[in-house]
């Protein structure tokens, strides 16, 4: 959720607010640098206060936003932010000075997620306020990741088309990303404060997507919702609609389709009245949509209209420069999505991975990834060791033939971790956070590897 609010620079603080035990604070100025943090934050990250100020805020917190506060000039509220190993739900500001932005905060507002996420359902279930409120976090311009000249030139056309309300078409293969595409332009555009609605019209029942998308009154047909209820395109009014999947729209949608984005106004089924609209029209395909009208499936005037601009997203096989960046990326996102604290990839396995095509794009790398982390017992994965890898990264490996001395090496290796761990367990008295940090291990990594040796 987005507000306008913003904190002045100059409007002074009481120490003993910004040092509350139960809420943390991290200002940053115009570069990104962190001129203030409470006791809130150095007791998480046990750091002095000297080894912080002065350091790019995504140096101390990967994956933090805070920065992208800067250039917005807004507010965001309710976000989960992962700071050592603790998930706290937070707000970001910006800083001002008049009304020039002169940096931004995040501040937390609950010290614990769960907590927070819990409150949060019950203010905002039907049966305390009467109607849910909507929560969205969108995809911003520092999530289309890559650097190769492919990308750097789609970020182009992103910045370029983040200046207009133009109708966009995003061009691309399945799991190429077009919706993040379209989420960033919307979140960098005069449109960020309405809402970003995205509908996919494949999915939908040809029979049900006239009503989806332009809404009904009441009446309209036989089980009508009583007052009728508003389309996609209505719920959208002051901000973005993307039509994903654009080329599985049946051909008689899209001749009312095209009258919709002709007029800026949409007719609710049963209405005798149109309703008028401002909204950013988006559309998303993987066909080729002008194979499509030369074959009579799509309609030509509505091709036009929808490709005003255009931006193609390349497949990731010919972007395969931008894997390391790519899997630092969804790596950080997967830790927060499933609680693990994976560093990296093994230099092995991240040449393994520019060899392969990947057919399914970011989508497939991703779960490749995923997959790996849940596998993987050490800190930097290999996924070429996990179950059902690709096979083409499995068949660029040399083949090992391990003699009797090797696995004799090997086992008696393991025998020494799983004395040290059970030492270290003994000495801690049972207590596996010290142990991990005795055996200077990541506590999850530590679990591992007491199931892996079967240690009680």
């Amino acid at each position: 959720m987005r507000n306008e609010s913003a904190f002045s620079m100059a409007t002074p603080v009481p120490d003993a607010v910004v040092n509350n035990p139960f809420e943390g604070i991290i200002a940053i100025d115009a570069d990104g640098r962190v001129n203030y943090i409470n006791d809130f934050f150095l007791e998480i990250f046990q750091l002095a206060r000297r080894e912080v100020v002065g350091r790019k805020v995504w140096e101390l917190v990967p994956g933090c936003r805070l920065f992208e506060t800067v250039a917005q000039g807004y507010s965001i509220w309710g976000e989960t932010l992962r700071v050592g190993g603790r998930e706290l739900l937070v707000a970001r500001f910006p800083l001002k000075e008049g009304s020039r932005t002169v940096g931004a905060m995040v501040k937390t507002i609950f010290p614990d997620a769960a907590v927070g996420k819990e409150i949060v359902h019950k203010l905002t279930s039907a049966g305390v306020t009467g109607k849910p409120v909507p929560q969205q976090v969108l995809c911003t311009c520092r999530d289309i990741v890559g650097e190769t000249p492919g990308m750097l030139y789609v970020k182009k056309l992103a910045r370029r088309a983040s200046r207009t309300s133009s109708t966009l078409l995003i061009t691309g293969e399945s799991g190429t990303g077009k919706e993040i595409v379209a989420q960033a332009i919307h979140t960098r555009s005069v449109r960020r404060e309405g809402p970003f609605i995205s509908v996919n019209c494949g999915a939908i029942p040809e029979n049900l997507l006239e009503s989806e998308l332009f809404g009904y009154v009441d009446g309209a047909f036989t089980g009508a919702k009583k007052g009728g209820k508003p389309g996609k395109f209505e719920l959208a009014n002051g901000g973005t609609l993307l039509l994903d999947e654009i080329g599985d729209m049946p051909m008689y949608m899209q001749v009312k389709l095209l009258r919709v984005l002709q007029e800026r106004a949409v007719w609710r089924v049963g209405a005798t009245t149109p309703t008028q609209l401002d909204v950013r029209v988006m559309a998303s395909t993987n066909m080729d949509l002008s194979v499509l009208v030369a074959e009579r499936k799509f309609r030509q005037d509505l091709y036009y209209r929808l490709n005003v601009l255009e931006i193609p997203l390349p497949p990731l096989r010919e972007r395969l420069d931008d894997i390391p960046m790519l899997a630092e990326a969804l790596i950080q996102r997967i830790n927060l999505k499933i609680g693990s604290d994976a560093k990296g990839l093994a230099p092995e396995s991240l040449e393994a991975m520019r060899r392969y095509p990947w057919p399914g794009n970011v989508r497939e790398l991703e779960n490749v990834l995923e997959r790996a982390v849940n596998w993987s017992e050490e800190p930097l994965i290999d996924v070429r060791s996990v179950p059902n890898a690709p096979d083409m990264m499995r068949a660029h490996e040399p083949v090992r033939l391990e003699s009797s001395g090797a696995r004799h090496f090997r086992s008696t290796v393991e025998e020494t971790e799983r004395g040290l761990i059970i030492n270290a367990l003994a000495h801690c008295r049972g207590n596996k956070a010290q142990a991990a940090r005795a055996l200077n291990m990541q506590r999850s990594v530590l679990y591992k590897k007491l199931e892996r040796f079967n240690i009680a």
